[in-house]
C-alpha cells in the first residue's frame, strides 16, 4: 500500500556511553579530566576553576569519567546530537 510502518525505537543498550553530564557543584578543578581527555575537547575555565565539555569532537572514550576523582562527569544514555552548528549550546557542557 505505500505506507510506511512505525517501529517503536530500539531500547538504549546497556552502559551506553552517550552525551557526558557534568555537575558543577561537585568538580573540585583539579584538571584531571583535562589531561586524560584524548580528543583535547575539554577547556579548564582558570577564573571559574571548572571545566566545559565540546561534545562535537567528544569519542565517548569515558577516560574523563573514570579519572573524575568525586564523580563530577557521568556519561548518559543521550545520543542523539546532530546539530548543523558544532558549538550550540546543546553540544557545549559546562
Amino acid at each position: 500500500t505505500g505506507r510506511a510502518t512505525v517501529r517503536p525505537p530500539v531500547p538504549t543498550p546497556m552502559d551506553l556511553r552517550g552525551k557526558i553530564a557534568y555537575d558543577r557543584d561537585k568538580c573540585i578543578g583539579c584538571k584531571l579530566c583535562v589531561r586524560v581527555c584524548p580528543a583535547s575537547v575539554i577547556r579548564f575555565l582558570p577564573e571559574e576553576k571548572k571545566i566545559r565539555i565540546y561534545v562535537a569532537r567528544c569519542t565517548f572514550c569515558a577516560q574523563c569519567v573514570d579519572a573524575c576523582p568525586v564523580n563530577a562527569l557521568a556519561m548518559t544514555e543521550e545520543f542523539l546530537l546532530a546539530d548543523a552548528d558544532r558549538f550550540s549550546s546543546r553540544l557545549i557542557v559546562g
